[in-house]
């Protein structure tokens, strides 16, 4: 609509400039119906500059030579081109403008001294076609080039303020959360004290000690994921399994293949899936052996956590194993889980490309 009215405005005022130009320029060929068709078809052609603008600066342009093919006064009509220049530039690749552009100056100065009935030099016709052109181009191009500078200066204003944010709300994760691990490993910590004088049933020092390497570790990633943005990898897979060794649950790691080459986004989604599995091993899976096999082969990681307790395949809710299938699929990786060999088994395949050598 606002190009519509644009165009109309722009439409008005040319018509009535023209017939101002044609009172002044009697040697030229009169304002007829063939003029107003003429002057019409140039301002519609402006409706379409945003959205189409090779079409606006096609239709505006035939216009005009059209205009002065047939010797109609020299008046505003001028202005459809490069208001149909402009917007290209304004609204489009830079490239394309410069392009149409260069194009156009190539088709118009020989026209225009074969064309004219008074042909003048080519160094005129070459000075006026550039500044009738050129002009146009250069401002829609400073126009551009404002209008991202403005939209970058926002976006990055916007991104300020979210990461100052998150580093906020990071800050008091860590402090409550932290807190409430730091207290919990060191309980554990006096309780192993305490059992080391008074000596106890083994399976109670066991999980004591599970628990403070669990809140340890807990407490070491989220200082890492938070305060740093990063987190554990497939490396640290050997302590998740010590850690994992409670209530009589044995655990093995077997591997497969070279680790190098592999991106941090999909080290840090196969450590997570293991450590999902596991915890559903400990809490649900009611089974006295978990086996955890990490093969590294050329371009993807295949994941694989057999137990064998019972289990029940990933369920609804975008929690837990159902959250690591989404994160796997975002890495164009998948996620299965069900009854294995011997047991309840999780599988993961997460590919990666290859960095160039």
């Amino acid at each position: 609509m606002t190009d519509a009215v644009f165009a109309l405005a722009v439409g008005v005022v040319t018509i009535a400039g023209s017939v101002a130009a044609g009172r002044d320029q009697t040697d030229m060929t009169p304002i007829d119906s063939t003029a107003y068709v003429l002057l019409v078809i140039g301002a519609l052609a402006l409706v379409a500059r945003r959205k189409l603008p090779g079409l606006a600066l096609a239709g505006t342009f035939a216009c005009t030579v059209a205009w002065i093919y047939l010797s109609y006064p020299y008046g505003p009509i001028f202005f459809y081109v490069m208001i149909a220049i402009y917007s290209m530039a304004a609204w489009s690749r830079t490239r394309y403008a410069v392009i149409a552009v260069a194009l156009l100056l190539l088709a118009h100065i020989p026209w225009s001294l074969w064309g004219e009935t008074e042909p003048d030099s080519l160094t005129f016709a070459a000075v006026t076609t550039a500044l009738w052109l050129l002009c146009p181009l250069a401002m829609g191009i400073a126009v551009r080039s404002q209008r991202h500078a403005i939209a970058r200066a926002l976006e990055e204003e916007r991104s300020r303020h979210i990461y100052q944010e998150r580093l906020r709300l990071a800050q008091e994760v860590h402090d409550v959360v932290g807190h409430s691990l730091a207290v919990i490993s060191m309980n554990a910590g006096a309780a192993l004290h305490v059992l080391s004088k008074q000596p106890g049933p083994e399976r109670v020092a066991e999980s004591l000690r599970a628990i403070r390497t669990a809140s340890s570790g807990a407490l070491d990633e989220l200082r890492s994921a938070l305060l740093h943005g990063d987190g554990p990898g497939l490396a640290a897979l050997p302590s998740l399994l010590a850690a994992t060794r409670v209530d009589g649950l044995t655990t093995e790691l077997t591997v497969t293949g070279e680790r190098a080459g592999i991106p941090s986004t999909v080290d840090l989604t196969g450590y997570r899936i293991v450590q999902e599995s596991l915890t559903n091993v400990v809490r649900h899976a009611g089974a006295k052996r978990a086996c955890v096999t990490v093969a590294y082969q050329p371009g993807r990681v295949s994941l694989s956590v057999l137990d064998d307790g019972a289990g029940g395949p990933i369920g609804p809710g975008g929690s837990g194993l159902a959250s690591m299938a989404a994160r796997a699929q975002a890495l164009g990786g998948s996620v299965q889980a069900g009854p294995g060999r011997s047991g309840f088994e999780v599988k993961a395949v997460l590919p990666y490309e290859i960095a160039a050598a």
